[in-house]
């Protein structure tokens, strides 16, 4: 149903001005000495806003699907306060997965700080949100947050969004974070999408335990530490990893992982979303897009004595017919068969004492 006009008892002289939300809808307004009425043809889901003598008012109230404030809210409701950094979460592919408290929360605000306000604009264009931004991103975040913080300890509200997901998971914006808590000022979170709980939700692994480890280090001696580390965890793993890396590091999964399966995700939540199973398929995976890796646990089977032999075999070969350093062939065999590296080594050192004259 529309809303009829709206009638307002005014003087004249009195200052009016009305504000739409959002702007581009159609409205109408007419005044004289003693009335002043408003109506709108083509948005009559959203509320209309105006002030008198410069004290804002609106009617009538909002309502909207959005929640109490509504899309295009330009006050503040009792759910935002003033001096308060708000962590928002932001869809990760689908705009859809934004949750009602986090399109009031950028509505309200005084100020958004984005990883990449080109980005972010993006969203609140599509959630008819008009708030000024700010880029706070890897290399200006330590620029930047001295000055965040003074804004919020002068009484500004912030929010704090990433690109997607959660800011400071393997985004900027701990650094903010830490800072405005050590200044005694609020932090609020406001959950929502997370790559990391949607992989792990369609991966089918147990997620009781897991270890999520952010982006493998892209080269050199710090990489094969972490996929060194990485084959020795016995739980369920999650990692991401950058499109023109994901070859390499299927590769290296392939090489230290040995059996363990694992699921690589694709565009999660996007037009293109994918999982691959490896090893099991061979199915190609286009390097184009964001990846998810979740690693399944390491089966644990008890110790046996042909598993021991065949590790033992496994080094041998690793370290004589290939090269291969012997305490790296003992972490690559161990991992294999399933037996402790500890035991592995003893009994490496057994056979190579029985060969010997």
């Amino acid at each position: 149903m529309a809303y009829q006009p709206v009638p307002f008892k005014w003087n004249a002289g009195d200052e009016i001005s009305l504000r739409t939300a959002p702007p581009h809808f159609g409205h109408s307004a007419s005044g004289a000495s003693e009335n002043f009425r408003m109506s709108s043809k083509r948005c009559p889901q959203f509320s209309h806003w105006y002030s008198y003598n410069g004290i804002p008012v609106v009617y009538p109230p909002p309502r909207t699907r959005f929640g109490e404030a509504g899309l295009g809210w330009r006050g503040r409701s009792a759910g935002t306060q003033s001096a308060m950094l708000y962590v928002v979460a932001t869809p990760i592919g689908n705009l859809e997965d934004i949750t009602f408290r986090a399109v009031r929360t950028l509505g309200e605000v005084d100020l958004v700080a984005a990883e990449d306000t080109r980005r972010t604009a993006k969203l609140l264009t599509h959630y008819r949100i008009s708030r000024p931004m700010v880029s706070l991103r890897e290399h200006n975040e330590h620029r930047e947050t001295p000055r965040l913080v003074a804004r919020l300890a002068a009484g500004a509200s912030v929010a704090l969004v990433s690109d997607a997901g959660t800011p400071g998971i393997s985004d900027p914006g701990a650094r903010l974070v830490r800072a405005t808590r050590d200044a005694g000022i609020r932090v609020v979170p406001i959950p929502g999408p997370s790559a990391v709980v949607a992989a792990l939700s369609a991966s089918g692994y147990p997620a009781d335990r897991f270890r999520f480890l952010g982006f493998p280090p892209a080269t050199g001696q710090a990489r094969t530490e972490w996929f060194r580390a990485l084959a020795r965890e016995a739980d369920t793993v999650v990692f991401f990893e950058a499109p023109h890396r994901i070859e390499r590091s299927l590769s290296d999964l392939a090489e230290w992982l040995v059996n363990r399966p694992y699921t690589c995700v694709r565009e999660v939540t996007k037009v293109h979303e994918e999982l691959v199973d490896k090893p099991m398929s061979v199915a190609p995976i286009p390097a184009i897009g964001e990846f998810t890796i979740v690693i399944g646990p390491r089966e644990q089977v008890p110790e046996s004595e042909d598993a021991l032999a065949e590790a033992v075999e496994m080094v041998e070969y690793l370290t004589n017919k290939l090269s291969t350093d012997s305490q790296l062939a003992i972490r690559r065999a161990a991992t294999a068969f399933g037996v402790t590296e500890r035991t592995l080594r003893k009994r490496h050192k057994l056979a190579r004492y029985r060969r010997e004259p």
